[in-house]
């Protein structure tokens, strides 16, 4: 039988797009799963195409599968002038795969021409929350011109995994990285969470993304995803323990 040689990270292009400078948005399976939520949410309303997907020894063995419709976890998608790319991740990653996978990835959306990227993520918080506030981290200009559109900087904190390797490789290279960050539940799909994001990428970025369908949508949204949720948390401890990945449907 001939070994099947997995590589440590590759990124597949499927469609050729001719890219214009475009703004990447990205969001992963993280707090509230807020980004990914965010993330799907802004391909659905814009219908964009997928482009390419990311293959790697360091994302366990699993495919995902929505309304019955399977698909690789970890996706890049375009719109069709190229201005505007969008990162989803619906599976963890192993700790010690993040930081190549961060860097190739970084490595594909600077030399497509991007000059920003936004990560979506949450700030784990215990409770529910009344206000459901988005904050920006970046670099001081950004910080500058988002608090002129009515979004306020976070004070202090940590971005971990594989966001937190994502902007942290934006400080040393030629390409804008910022944070919006939304106050959620760890390991409890939060749609409102992701509508808070959404409105605050539109005010920054002028996008004009309607959230509202996530908002009237949130008992459909948290029955779809509590599933992949509480795989998402088993994950995490058994990678904790040894270090491995675990089957996720296990």
């Amino acid at each position: 039988m001939k070994k099947v040689d997995i590589p440590e990270v590759n990124i597949v292009e499927t469609r050729t797009v001719t890219f214009n400078e475009p703004l990447v948005i990205l969001g992963f399976a993280g707090v509230g799963l807020v980004g990914g939520i965010a993330a799907t949410h802004i391909i659905e309303k814009l219908k964009m195409q997928q482009i390419a997907h990311v293959q790697s020894r360091y994302m366990p063995p699993a495919v995902v599968f929505m309304d019955g419709k399977l698909r690789h976890p970890f996706r890049i998608y375009s719109d069709d002038g190229g201005k505007l790319c969008v990162v989803v991740s619906e599976i963890p990653l192993r700790s010690d795969g993040v930081y190549p996978i961060a860097s190739t990835l970084v490595d594909w959306i600077e030399g497509n021409g991007a000059k920003e990227l936004v990560v979506l993520e949450g700030v784990a918080v215990q409770g529910l929350l009344k206000e459901r506030k988005s904050y920006c981290a970046a670099e001081p200009e950004k910080i500058k011109e988002c608090k002129e559109k009515g979004v306020q900087m976070i004070s202090a904190g940590i971005v971990q995994g594989i966001a937190g390797s994502i902007l942290n490789e934006c400080l040393s290279r030629d390409i804008t990285g910022v944070a919006l960050l939304v106050p959620a539940m760890p390991f409890m799909p939060d749609p409102e969470g992701a509508a808070s994001l959404i409105d605050t990428l539109n005010r920054v970025y002028d996008l004009k993304i309607d959230a509202k369908e996530l908002l009237r949508k949130t008992g459909e949204i948290k029955q779809k995803l509590k599933e992949v949720a509480d795989r998402h948390q088993k994950l995490r401890k058994a990678e904790e323990k040894s270090g491995l990945p675990e089957n996720i449907y296990v």
